[in-house]
């Protein structure tokens, strides 16, 4: 029976008055990436949102290692090991790329692990290292990427959400990227939900995927064999 570190069930939500997510359902397996795909205005960032309490649920429940988080706030989520990498980076550009790094280590589980992830991200992304004392707001857009993932590595998490990590980079760079999500995945034992308009990469990488229209999941499945369906292909992979 498959171990699930992250499952949602029925997820409503949305901004005001607008509903955006219409009893969204899905689950991530441990030790695995899935993805969760869709055109622009779909829900997809809003699902990620709802997840990670920055948004409220309007129904439905977020069940994280077992347990009912629906109510939690955001900083109790993160300290039980999620971690949210926004669209947009979102980084403090005044700051060195070592102090990004250092203030995302605010939880105990973070602290704990200090060293040990400073060394992962610098191994991971050997360029970040080399810019340590550079701030963070002169990196170029890759680089910028680059340590937005390396601070949700540096919270230590147990599941790892990224939002559109590939938006707006070179296409030897989403290439780069997804190399190190692959290796997380497989030699750290990270779980990773990933959010994507890259359906190619997505589909790469992942072992499970979910399309998601108008706020409601339409197709889920193994990625591979998600990648084969005529309609991904003929509405996301342009065959």
């Amino acid at each position: 029976m498959a171990e699930y570190m992250l499952e949602v069930e029925n997820l409503e939500s949305g901004y005001g008055e607008t509903q955006v997510l219409f009893g969204v359902s899905l689950k991530v397996e441990r030790g695995t990436i899935t993805a969760l795909l869709g055109a622009n205005g779909m829900g997809k960032s809003t699902t990620l949102w709802a997840i990670m309490g920055v948004i409220p649920a309007w129904g439905g429940r977020v069940i994280f290692k077992g347990v009912d988080v629906t109510k939690l706030p955001t900083h109790e989520r993160v300290s039980m090991g999620m971690a949210l990498v926004p669209e947009g980076r979102r980084l403090w550009p005044e700051l060195t790329v070592e102090e990004n790094l250092y203030l995302a280590t605010f939880v105990p589980r973070a602290r704990e692990r200090l060293k040990e992830n400073l060394e992962l991200v610098y191994s991971l992304f050997p360029r970040l290292r080399e810019r340590r004392h550079q701030k963070a707001g002169t990196l170029s857009g890759g680089e910028q990427q680059m340590l937005a993932i390396a601070r949700g590595l540096m919270l230590n998490p147990d599941l790892l959400m990224l939002d559109e990590p590939s938006l707006g980079l070179a296409p030897k760079l989403v290439q780069d990227i997804a190399k190190v999500l692959k290796r997380l995945n497989e030699e750290e034992g990270l779980t990773i939900l990933l959010v994507e308009q890259n359906v190619h990469i997505s589909l790469q990488i992942a072992d499970y995927a979910y399309v998601i229209e108008a706020g409601r999941i339409r197709l889920h499945g193994p990625a591979k064999e998600l990648a084969e369906k005529p309609e991904v292909k003929k509405a996301y992979l342009g065959l």
